[in-house]
């Protein structure tokens, strides 16, 4: 029989029993941190004045694959208006991500961070978590998990 070593086990506890276990590092107000100034590489826009809605999702979330074609909606509507959405996978399995993405068909950025850097940072408690940062490149809101419409009608742009 194999036994936690005592300080996972009290981390463990802790998580546990805490009621931040599920709730993001990253809240409304908050600066929204630099992807790549933490670790994140890829063909990322420049988001300086504008609207970004980062949305972190990982392969073996069925409402992260709802949410992308939906996601790919709003971009569509307001990119020219200087919008930017970006997809961060959390998976540390890079294959895994780049099959969950094939064939989605979707023009915004995705990117997958790989060393957990950035995810570690920002703490998504649920997947998909999506950011909405403001020009000022403050949180304006959080939104755990992805239920269609309702999700989207929260999302103010």
């Amino acid at each position: 029989m194999k036994f936690l070593k005592p300080t996972n086990l009290i981390l463990a506890l802790m998580l546990s029993a805490s009621p931040l276990c599920c709730q993001a590092d990253v809240q409304a107000g908050d600066l929204f941190p630099s992807p790549t100034a933490n670790g994140v590489a890829g063909n990322l826009p420049k988001t300086e004045g504008k609207v970004v809605l980062y949305d972190f999702w990982a392969s073996w979330c069925a409402p992260c694959r709802a949410a992308m074609p939906a996601y790919e909606t709003l971009y569509q509507k307001y990119h020219k208006q200087g919008f930017e959405i970006i997809a961060v996978g959390t998976d540390e399995d890079a294959g895994a991500a780049k099959t969950f993405i094939s064939g989605l068909k979707l023009s915004f950025p995705v990117v997958v961070d790989t060393k957990q850097k950035f995810v570690a940072l920002v703490a998504p408690g649920t997947m998909p978590t999506a950011y909405l940062v403001g020009k000022n490149n403050k949180v304006l809101s959080v939104h755990p998990g992805f239920h269609g419409a309702k999700s989207l009608s929260l999302i103010h742009i």
